[in-house]
């Protein structure tokens, strides 16, 4: 038998590939089924987005409601101490809670910690604050609150010194801020710092101020409260020129201060007034500056007795002689 003959001839497939003829026809009609197919499937899309939000956002509200109103966490108890966990000094518990806007009738949850921080930080007699809640019903305040030492007044930019209502106080760092409706019980008796000032700038309300000579008077009142506490107490301490301060006491003694050693100004001072006590007299005006030699006098005047008379019983009472002779008035 014969074998049938087959032609050895391949089609090259690449080449019939390379004929075929690809066609994309379009209408406005095709255009329309199109765009909406692409509609459909955005609807589909969005009906699915819309779904899960809503399911989302209604177990939220749940939660929330949850928390919020429930009873259980209900706030029974809130606190407000210093960072010691000690009371504060000045602003009280209700007041905090009424800067920090905690609604008491509500839940823990209720409170927005966050921005019952900002509330209190803000307040330039709040130094720092932590806010936190304690499951089930406690809703926790800590703040370090600025306690004043002192008034301040400035005729020349209106601070009225010791007022209940446009008072300005300062701390022991020299940080000025209002006088709030808490701290004039607390504040009333402090002394009054006095200065001459052309420049608002140098008392910034909640920074620190900007004037030395105001910062020397400071640090003389501090210096006094660092002392054993005396049966006297200081009404103002003014700012007479760049080196001399002038203090001025509740009992209208008048004692003439330095810009610098305070210490050993005060001391004398002390020993000036326990010097008087001792002869019956009252001191009425004292020049601390000097070292030596100090001048002074007692109220109603009186001759100075010669530097070389001590009487016996005052040689231990710490003054120098000199000092001592010019207190020794009749």
């Amino acid at each position: 038998m014969f074998k049938r003959k087959t032609s050895k001839f391949k089609p090259n497939k690449r080449r019939r590939h390379n004929r075929e003829l690809v066609m994309n026809v379009t209408s406005p009609r095709i255009v329309f089924f199109q765009s909406l197919r692409a509609i459909r499937g955005m609807m589909k899309t969005a009906l699915i987005i819309l779904a899960v939000g809503s399911a989302c956002w209604f177990g939220y509200k749940q939660i929330h409601e949850h928390f919020n109103n429930n009873q259980e966490f209900a706030i029974k108890h809130s606190t407000v101490t210093n960072f010691e966990g000690k009371s504060t000094v000045v602003l009280t518990r209700l007041r905090v809670l009424e800067i920090a806007k905690v609604n008491l009738a509500g839940t823990i949850f209720s409170v927005d910690l966050d921005e019952a921080r900002r509330l209190l930080i803000e307040r330039p007699e709040i130094e720092d604050v932590r806010v936190k809640r304690t499951l089930p019903n406690t809703i926790d305040i800590q703040i370090e609150e600025r306690v004043p030492v002192a008034w301040l007044s400035c005729r020349e930019l209106g601070l009225a010194g010791r007022s209940q209502y446009k008072g300005v106080l300062l701390d022991d760092a020299g940080v000025s801020f209002l006088c709030e409706k808490d701290f004039w019980e607390a504040a009333k008796n402090l002394p009054v710092i006095q200065v001459s000032s052309s420049s608002k700038t140098e008392f910034p309300i909640g920074k620190k101020m900007r004037n030395a000579d105001a910062e020397r008077a400071l640090s003389l009142v501090l210096k006094l409260r660092e002392m054993k506490q005396q049966p006297w107490e200081i009404d103002r301490v003014k700012v007479e020129n760049f080196y001399t301060l002038h203090v001025i006491s509740k009992d209208e003694v008048i004692a003439v201060f330095g810009m610098h050693d305070h210490g050993r100004q005060l001391y004398q001072l002390i020993l000036a007034r326990q010097h008087a006590v001792k002869n019956q007299q009252e001191l009425a005006w004292i020049d601390l500056r000097p070292k030596m030699n100090i001048p002074a006098h007692y109220k109603g005047g009186g001759s100075v007795m010669p530097h070389s008379y001590t009487p016996k019983n005052e040689v231990h009472d710490g003054l120098d002689p000199s000092t001592r002779s010019i207190l020794n008035q009749n």
